[in-house]
């Protein structure tokens, strides 16, 4: 029965994608338009005129010798448009879903717990300003900042405090995100680059009070790739001197890189220098092959780009804390690889900051199910 959504509570995300993605677009949609001013909270908050959106947040978490990478993002993915002008879109019919993700590089291993559910008591998220939550995990503004509660099975459990750093920024020359040549293909793209972590993590049996530092992106879309992109290789970069990177490389059907492929930098107050695809390389290098979906995964990449504020060229080479961070989801799911990375310097080694790294397309077609 294409296109019908019978779905309750928590199921596979393969089975979500094979019963339920068909019927997103029998509706129009709206979609990112050039010279609409963006207002906050407000749009922080949900937007279920839009097919897709997105709430991510991953981050480097320490306590005494031990380190984290953490992974947590809140899917919006609607069935048809709604118009929900105040309070929550209860009863909708948006389904949602949320990733969990935590690298341990002591003990090497990789956790991870995915969930889906229709909107409802289970799951829903704000229009008005910040509160999305999927189960027991949460993220929701809390006065200049916000919280997030988070759990991965029995094995661990996170509660953050999260404060930034600096403003957030919109990417986009014109604040639209352009993927594609298509006007559709396009997103207002809002981003925390430097949030303030604090708070609890718990791990098996074991207590951690940590500190950090982390990154939230909140994409809003009705359509995150043109017809010939398969996927992308996506960073986020926070640098020892107060500085970041944002990229990404969109990948084509033929091999090649599409020219819509972006790098921004960030400066110390939040000014963004915008970087075009012609001006910087990003080298699909090192090699991991997952033992869950056999897709091979370049996870060591080199990204050249000239600094602005030194006006020289750097060679930032990502190289991961684990092999093994791939989210797999199953048959006729989305699958990819999202780790947690350190930044040095290609020539001297030093190290430069961290990073995020995601790699999406390998294992299968994201694009066909981002269209």
């Amino acid at each position: 029965m294409t296109g019908q959504v019978w779905l309750k509570g928590r199921t596979s995300l393969g089975l979500f994608f094979l019963s339920c993605l068909p019927c997103l677009g029998a509706e129009v949609w709206n979609v990112p338009r050039v010279g609409h001013a963006l207002s906050f909270p407000r749009d922080h908050g949900s937007h279920p005129d839009f097919k897709i959106e997105w709430w991510y947040l991953t981050g480097h978490l320490e306590s005494g010798e031990r380190r984290f990478g953490f992974q947590a993002t809140f899917f919006r993915l609607g069935q048809r448009p709604v118009d929900v002008p105040l309070g929550e879109d209860f009863g909708t019919e948006q389904l949602y879903l949320a990733h969990m993700g935590l690298s341990d590089p002591a003990t090497g291993q990789f956790l991870h717990e995915e969930r889906l559910n229709r909107g409802g008591w289970d799951a829903g998220a704000k229009v008005e300003d910040l509160e999305v939550f999927n189960g027991n995990w949460s993220l929701a503004r809390d006065g200049d900042g916000m919280r997030l509660l988070g759990s991965i099975r029995a094995e661990v459990a996170l509660d953050l405090r999260l404060d930034p750093e600096k403003p957030h920024v919109v990417f986009g020359e014109d604040g639209i995100s352009r993927k594609g040549p298509e006007g559709t293909a396009a997103s207002y793209y809002i981003t925390w680059p430097r949030l303030a972590a604090r708070g609890s993590l718990r791990r098996g049996q074991e207590q951690f009070e940590v500190t950090g530092s982390a990154w939230m992106d909140h994409e809003i879309s009705s359509s995150q790739l043109d017809e010939n992109q398969i996927g992308w290789d996506w960073t986020c970069i926070q640098f020892t001197d107060g500085r970041e990177i944002m990229a990404y490389v969109l990948r084509t059907k033929e091999g090649g890189i599409s020219p819509f492929s972006k790098l921004v930098w960030i400066d110390r107050d939040g000014a963004l220098a915008h970087v075009k695809a012609s001006d910087f390389q990003w080298g699909h290098d090192g090699a991991w092959k997952s033992p869950v979906t056999g897709a091979s995964y370049p996870i060591s990449p080199l990204l050249i780009v000239r600094d602005p504020a030194k006006g020289e060229q750097r060679r930032l080479r990502l190289l991961p804390i684990l092999e093994n961070q791939e989210i797999s989801g199953g048959a006729g799911g989305v699958s990819y690889w999202e780790g947690a990375c350190e930044v040095r310097d290609e020539s001297s080694g030093a190290l430069l900051g961290r990073a995020y790294l995601e790699m999406t397309g390998y294992a299968d077609d994201i694009g066909q199910k981002l269209r």
